[in-house]
């Protein structure tokens, strides 16, 4: 399989496209390039950018190409049209509260791709700690798998995370019923089962790894889960399914990570 990586333009995308080129070799996957343009006069340099982009690469790049039109639509397109399974694009600044409404291209992407998309945030090129957030549900498997495979190819040690949405505080006298995570992990609930599931497939692949509940919003714990242990990676998994409304829910919970995370983020589509 290849991993498509969007430059955006040098040298602001080279954070971009060594993330990328660090994952495909881990992956053991090939690399293509592309660059999006919006206008024909931009071409000849958009060719040079990606040719300075394949110098930086130490893998071959298989592919190069230059596409006219929005960004956004193209990478969608370019997506689907290849046989890509995972697509690295650069993180989206958020500076005031009208970006919340605005979709970055990041966000566009992350939500429409039929494929995995990275996220590409910060400088860090190597993968010293993974937090993998998992609700137990959807596609959570494969979250675990996606995020399992990584750490095993880069050594990376594992934060297994799951955020329970705690109890409101209207039913005083209730925090008691929070379960912990060893009380949790006793029960006979599908919850349970999973992230059994997921400690023991780390623990096969020899990933050293952490099981942890926190309790609260769940985007905002992952983010202080993530901030705390300084990690090089979030793996979360993609809404089940996309459409216009729910890409305007701003709480959602893997649009708020992609837009606030101190580090990257996999976004993990299931099959």
């Amino acid at each position: 399989m290849t991993v498509l990586i969007c430059v955006s333009g040098m040298p602001y995308a080279q954070a971009t496209v060594a993330l990328g080129s660090m994952v495909a070799e881990l992956r053991d996957s090939s690399v293509a390039l592309l660059k999006v343009v919006g206008h024909a006069d931009e071409e000849e340099t958009a060719v040079s950018m990606l040719q300075e982009a394949s110098q930086i690469i130490p893998l071959a790049v298989e592919e190069t190409a230059v596409t006219l039109g929005i960004p956004a639509k193209e990478i969608l397109r370019k997506a689907e049209s290849g046989n890509y399974d995972l697509v690295v694009v650069g993180a989206h600044a958020i500076r005031n509260l009208w970006d919340q409404f605005l979709q970055s291209i990041t966000r566009k992407v992350a939500n429409q791709a039929n494929v995995s998309v990275l996220i590409a945030r910060g400088e860090s090129v190597q993968f010293k700690r993974i937090l993998i957030s998992t609700s137990g549900y959807a596609n959570s498997v494969q979250v675990v798998e996606a995020g399992t495979a990584l750490a095993k190819a880069a050594k990376a040690k594992v934060t297994l995370l799951h955020v329970a949405e705690s109890i409101p505080g209207m039913y005083t006298g209730l925090g008691e019923m929070e379960e912990t995570l060893p009380e949790l992990l006793q029960t006979d609930t599908p919850l349970a089962h999973h992230l059994k599931w997921g400690a023991e497939h780390l623990l096969q692949a020899q990933v050293t790894a952490e099981l942890k509940l926190r309790r609260g919003i769940t985007a905002d714990e992952v983010l202080a889960e993530a901030q705390e242990e300084s990690c090089d990676l979030i793996v979360v998994g993609a809404r089940a399914e996309y459409n216009v409304f729910s890409s305007l829910l701003i709480g959602h919970v893997t649009p708020k990570i992609i837009d606030n995370a101190p580090c990257s983020v996999l976004v993990v589509r299931g099959e």
